[in-house]
């Protein structure tokens, strides 16, 4: 009977995409009947001879079931994260242990994938995961950016984490970058302070571009006119951080405060002003962005704010399981979701030092 129905397979033209349309037309069969043998329901209402006919199209045309296994049949459940880098930066991790615990407690078990932003790699972990049933996919990203999903995946549950598609055609969990930064500049504000530095990442980055927008946005509600000799540019690294606020501090009226947009530069900044003989907060004080493991160990613990990485987990795995019971849909996400990154206030914040002239 297999036999049969790959030669009949061999004589049709192939589709990019098998569907359930497909396999009902290749074993002769209703879509229903497909849909009752392939999620295991229906009961006696399918004959055992329809089954084996069914499931053999469906081997034949390389259709897959994006579905969980039946409650009590003892089959395992799969989740699959997908990410470019788990290694660069140990904050991302965070997004993946939260992903990892809420899926176990659903009794599924999160299959991690890192791609290293390689195609066919990408590829080949999507078809490791088509040999499971799975509850849905997650596509995280290191860093903010638009993302290109394969056709493929249209028929089975995605949600996105720190990334986007164009179009927004499936659902996306990001951080709020702008308010965050604004929040930062509104803490530095209410200290007292006016002039404010920002030690930015690279402009083409979605991250830079939101968070300078909120320090403009945090400088305007202040009152205070942006100023562009404030701002540098430091690349995320923390000897970048460490050379723009040389630079900043060489101005002829440097900056009573310095937010930079990583922790990783603000502990360059940290480096910058000690070799200056200056203190923190006593003669500037600093913000940072991100809140690293290493921010409350720096001396003073660094003031700063926190990208939601363990919240944005589990609300990617809440997400995909009301898509699959259809439940509750206040776990459903639906276009972008931006989640508020919120202050972290530790001791590298105090009022600016008056300045004594003469």
């Amino acid at each position: 009977m297999a036999e049969g129905l790959m030669n009949r397979r061999k004589t049709e033209k192939a589709s990019a995409r098998a569907t359930m349309v497909d396999v009902a037309k290749l074993a002769g069969v209703s879509q229903a009947t497909v849909s009752m043998v392939l999620n295991e329901t229906g009961g006696t209402r399918v004959t055992e001879t329809t089954r084996k006919l069914v499931r053999e199209a469906a081997e034949a045309l390389g259709y897959r079931v994006w579905m969980r296994a039946p409650v009590g049949s003892g089959g395992l459940q799969a989740i699959g994260f997908i990410i470019d880098d788990s290694t660069s930066n140990p904050i991302v991790n965070k997004a993946i242990d939260a992903a990892r615990q809420l899926a176990w407690e659903n009794e599924a078990v999160l299959v991690v994938l890192p791609t290293a932003n390689d195609e066919r790699l990408r590829a080949t972990a999507l078809e490791l995961l088509f040999a499971h049933r799975v509850v849905g996919l997650v596509f995280a990203a290191f860093f903010t950016r638009e993302y290109t999903l394969p056709q493929k995946l249209s028929a089975v549950p995605v949600v996105l984490i720190n990334c986007h598609i164009k179009g927004d055609p499936a659902p996306a969990i990001l951080p709020a970058h702008a308010m965050g930064a604004e929040t930062a500049v509104r803490h530095l504000t209410d200290a007292g302070h006016r002039r404010i530095a920002f030690i930015n990442g690279e402009g083409w980055m979605e991250a830079s571009r939101d968070r300078l927008r909120g320090y403009k946005r945090g400088l305007k509600a202040a009152g205070i006119a942006f100023n562009a000799k404030l701002v540098r540019t430091g690349n995320w690294t923390l000897s970048g951080g460490h050379d723009c606020t040389r630079d900043l501090l060489a101005l002829p009226e440097p900056p009573t405060a310095i937010f930079c947009a990583s922790d990783e530069m603000a502990i360059g900044c940290y480096e910058a002003i000690k070799e200056a003989g200056l203190t923190i907060p006593g003669d500037i004080s600093v913000v940072g962005f991100d809140d690293h493991p290493s921010a409350r160990h720096l001396w003073p613990p660094l003031t700063t704010i926190l990208v939601p990485h363990e919240d944005m987990g589990r609300r990617a795995i809440t997400h995909l399981y009301a898509k699959r019971d259809n439940g509750d849909r206040t776990g459903v996400v639906t276009g972008r979701l931006q989640i508020d990154c919120p202050l972290v206030e530790r001791a590298s914040v105090g009022p600016p030092r008056v300045r004594r002239d003469g």
